[in-house]
C-alpha cells in the first residue's frame, strides 16, 4: 500500500525546490517509515511570508551518498508536473485541516506541516491527503485512470496468492468500460518524420535495428520520443526528438 508523506523545504534553502535534486536528510531514522514507490507532498517556505506546494512526487530510489551532511537522498519522480507553485492560502487551509496539537503560537496549518525535522516522520492521514490533492490542478480522466490502475496493480502484487485467488473468483470475466474525455498535444508530423528519417531504421537508444518491420508500408518500427515532456512544457522540434524501439521507449517512461 502507497503512504503519502509531506517533506519541508525551508528558508534556508536559497533556490525553489528541484525535485531533480532530490531531497536530503541527515539521519537515516528520518526514513524509517519511507519505501520506494511511496509519495511525497513538498511544502517550500523561502521568504518567511508565504507558503508554496511545490508538488506530488513518487520515491524511486533511497540511498546513502555518505556524503555531506544531508548524505541521505530520496530520488523523486514528478507525479504533478506543475507550472508554476502554488501559493498556500495559510488561514483557509488552518481552518479546513483537522485540528491538531503543538505550539499554539502556530497556526494549524504551520502544526501540521512545518515542524522542525517533522519530514518524512509518519504517513499523512486519508483526510489530509485529500486536502492537499485538491489543491493539485486534475489530470485528465484517462491519465487518472493509468494511475490508479497502477497503484492497484502493485497492491495487488503485494497481497497473497489465496487473497488473489479469492478476489479473482468474485470478479466478472467482462470488463466495466468507461468513458474519458483527455487533452492531447497536435503534434508536428514533420517533426516526427524527419527524427524517423534521422534515424534511418536504428533505435537511438541501444543502437539496433528496429524490432520489426510495420505490414501496412515496410518501415522500420521506431517511435518517436520528446526528450523533455511536451507536458514539462518541451519543445515539438526535431531538436528536442529521438526515435526508439519500444523497448527503449518503455524505459524512457519507467525505468
Amino acid at each position: 500500500m502507497r503512504n503519502y508523506f509531506y517533506a519541508y523545504h525551508g528558508p534556508k534553502n536559497k533556490d525553489n525546490f528541484d525535485f531533480k535534486k532530490g531531497y536530503g536528510v541527515s539521519g537515516e531514522k528520518t526514513l524509517k517509515k519511507v519505501k520506494v514507490g511511496d509519495s511525497v507532498f513538498i511544502i517550500q517556505n523561502l521568504n518567511k511570508s508565504f507558503y508554496e506546494l511545490c508538488g506530488l512526487y513518487e520515491i524511486v530510489k533511497i540511498q546513502d551518498t555518505k556524503v555531506g551532511k544531508l548524505r541521505y537522498r530520496v530520488e523523486l519522480r514528478d507525479l504533478s508536473n506543475l507550472d508554476d507553485l502554488i501559493q498556500l492560502d495559510e488561514q483557509g487551509l488552518s481552518k479546513l485541516l483537522p485540528k491538531t496539537t503543538g505550539d499554539k503560537r502556530r497556526s494549524n496549518f504551520q502544526r501540521h506541516f512545518c515542524k522542525q525535522n517533522y519530514s518524512f516522520q509518519r504517513p499523512l492521514d486519508n483526510e489530509v491527503i485529500s486536502i492537499l490533492k485538491s489543491l493539485l490542478p486534475k489530470k485528465n480522466q484517462l491519465q487518472e485512470h493509468l494511475d490508479d490502475f497502477d497503484e492497484q496493480v502493485k497492491e495487488a502484487l503485494n497481497s497473497s496468492k489465496e487473497a488473489r485467488e479469492e478476489r479473482l473468483r468474485k470478479s466478472p470475466k467482462k470488463p466495466e468500460k468507461l468513458t474519458v474525455t483527455t487533452t492531447f498535444f497536435k503534434r508536428n508530423p514533420d517533426v516526427v518524420a524527419e527524427a524517423l528519417i534521422r534515424a534511418n531504421g536504428v533505435c537511438q537508444g541501444c543502437n539496433q535495428p528496429a524490432p520489426f518491420i510495420r505490414r501496412k508500408d515496410g518501415t522500420p518500427y521506431l517511435e518517436v520520443h520528446h526528450k523533455i515532456k511536451l507536458a514539462n512544457g518541451g519543445d515539438d522540434t526535431v531538436e528536442n526528438t529521438i526515435a526508439l524501439c519500444p523497448n527503449c521507449h518503455r524505459e524512457e517512461h519507467f525505468g
